[in-house]
């Protein structure tokens, strides 16, 4: 099974609902509150994303985090690097010296490079703002009190 870290998938989380209010200072302990995501994992992911510079990090009084300006086109890839390292789905495709005993005679690890980059591109192409977009709502719950009204 291919599956995100669970650190990766909460700072998606975390993330996510910070852009949801991008010019708001967030807390760790407001964005524990909202997400329900462990007080100690937020404070950890919150450091990580700000040495990323994908969000700022505000000292003293009315502290907290926001989203940089600067960042405009955060993508799930960059956010999921931020806390985990390179997306890489064997050990094979690591930049470091894996000293791997069947690299001589793998017909694979071309194919897994292809497969890798298929996914990073994957995650890359999807924007944080795109995890933040309300679901379209065709039948709002203003109107279907009107609509019940109307019928008779």
């Amino acid at each position: 099974m291919i599956k995100l870290s669970n650190l990766a998938d909460y700072a998606v989380v975390l993330m996510s609902n910070i852009a949801a209010r991008p010019n708001d200072n967030h807390t760790a302990v407001a964005l524990n509150a909202d997400t329900k995501v462990p007080l100690p994992t937020v404070s950890k992911i919150l450091g990580k994303m700000a040495k990323a510079e994908l969000l700022i990090s505000h000292r003293g009084i009315g502290g907290g985090f926001s989203m940089n300006p600067e960042k405009k086109d955060i993508s799930v890839a960059d956010i999921i690097e931020a806390v985990d390292g390179p997306v890489q789905l064997t050990n094979c495709l690591s930049d470091h010296d894996t000293s791997c005993d069947y690299e001589p005679v793998c017909l694979t690890r071309s194919k897994w490079d292809k497969i890798n980059r298929a996914v990073y591109e994957a995650l890359n192409s999807v924007q944080l703002t795109e995890m933040v977009q309300k679901p379209l709502d065709f039948f709002p719950t203003s109107d279907k009190g009107q609509l019940s009204e109307n019928k008779g």
